[in-house]
């Protein structure tokens, strides 16, 4: 008896696939071609799905911000201290220990191929949009919930091109700080 796969799981192991394509070989590799081969289906399996790369680059930014939207929810619950938890918790998701190596690596294509279109972005622009709007009402003076913000954000890109970023106990006296100033309790 041959299993099928649901709809919404096919499409999840199809971008899966492109995710090890980007991570392994770059975005430059990342063809409908590669991703139905690496997925083990049918080129036609894949358009089903996605009708163009840009299409399925856009599905993987996607699929990006919802993994790092689940870990926003999943620090926001976790902390009991309602002025300044939505700060913390994107301290936490963008800057704290929850970021893997492969996720990098995926962010670091995904950035690649919304450069050399910037529409491939659109996702992501109106969830940063959405996201600076609850730093500004965290109930946190706004200059400190943005600096909070702004400095997560500096220490996610220099982790994910290798900027000679913080680490050890340096990063652990930087992120401390930066919590302070979300109001983290002492």
């Amino acid at each position: 008896m041959e299993l099928t796969l649901s709809r919404p799981a096919r499409r999840d192991q199809l971008l899966e696939a492109a995710e090890r394509i980007v991570r392994r070989d770059g975005v430059g590799r990342l063809t409908l071609d590669s991703v139905a081969i690496e997925a083990g289906t049918s080129k036609g399996g894949l358009l089903y799905h996605f009708a163009t790369r840009e299409a399925l680059i856009i599905a993987m930014v996607e699929r990006h911000v919802a993994a790092f939207t689940a870990t926003l929810e999943a620090a926001m619950a976790a902390d009991p201290v309602p002025r300044g938890r939505w700060t913390r918790a994107y301290l936490h998701a963008t800057a704290g220990p929850s970021a893997s190596a492969g996720d990098a690596a995926t962010a670091t294509g995904l950035l690649a191929a919304m450069a050399s279109n910037p529409a491939l972005a659109d996702p992501l622009r109106e969830r940063y949009a959405a996201w600076r709007a609850e730093v500004a009402h965290d109930g946190l003076p706004e200059a400190d919930a943005m600096i909070v913000a702004l400095a997560a954000d500096g220490l996610w890109m220099a982790d994910l091109l290798g900027f000679a970023a913080p680490a050890g106990e340096h990063r652990a006296r930087i992120l401390a700080r930066l919590q302070q100033l979300a109001g983290a309790p002492s």
